[in-house]
């Protein structure tokens, strides 16, 4: 079967999902390192450098630009699987009651995904967008030869807004559900699940993916609205 014809059929659909999805799980770690400088004590150095750095160097650019398309295709590709499916079973099973965690976090996967999308593009507008493509004031430094452009204003200055930290928050949320779920499944999806593996993968998609690093997320907008 060639490529083409695979990623045509539902385990091809789930295989690319599993794929990008795993990848994007090591891009939430990354970015929340970054952000965790926002908290840091120093008017924003760290942070402005960190921002600096990943935003004109090529390598890191190249590789942003293929995480927003894998993002939309993971979207994509997710969303015509799930109504695939609701198509294929118009009548809902009932369900396990032995089972009704998993089933109600993967009935959750189309909301919650739509949600944390909605938000990743007002987060890129917000933040992405303003850094790129315009006018930011700057920022200069002692020890650092050029002045910097001051996200760590911009972003200080959005999270006085309220409404916009409880969006942030409401992100993290979704982004909470979908990893609690969506890491796990990828293993199963690549077959990757054994028994004697399932509990320590368990363990790092609910507590690492789905509550620490989303909780993170979600701290430090609300951090900074009270600082």
């Amino acid at each position: 079967m060639k490529w083409s014809q695979l990623f045509n059929t539902s385990i091809g659909k789930k295989l690319l999902v599993g794929a990008t999805g795993l990848f994007l799980c090591s891009f939430v770690i990354v970015h929340l390192a970054g952000n965790v400088q926002l908290l840091y004590n120093d008017e924003g150095k760290a942070f402005n450098s960190y921002a600096q750095f990943m935003g004109h160097n090529s390598l890191v650019q190249f590789i942003a630009w293929g995480l927003k398309i894998l993002i939309v295709i993971h979207a994509l590709v997710a969303l015509k699987l799930t109504f695939a499916n609701r198509a294929a079973r118009p009548v809902k099973y009932a369900v396990n009651p032995g089972n009704q965690t998993s089933s109600w976090f993967s009935r959750q996967m189309a909301i919650m995904g739509s949600i944390l999308f909605v938000f990743i593009v007002i987060h890129l507008v917000n933040f992405w967008g303003a850094f790129h493509y315009t006018n930011m004031p700057t920022h200069t430094y002692p020890g650092v030869e050029e002045p910097l452009k001051d996200l760590y204003a911009l972003t200080y200055e959005t999270f006085k807004n309220g409404l916009l930290v409880v969006l942030y928050v409401i992100g993290m949320i979704g982004l909470s559900f979908h990893l609690i779920h969506g890491f796990k499944s990828a293993f199963q999806t690549f077959g990757l699940n054994h028994k004697k593996y399932n509990g320590l993968i368990s363990f790092v998609g609910v507590w690492i993916f789905g509550i620490l690093i989303p909780l993170g997320f979600a701290l430090i907008p609300i951090v900074i609205y009270f600082k």
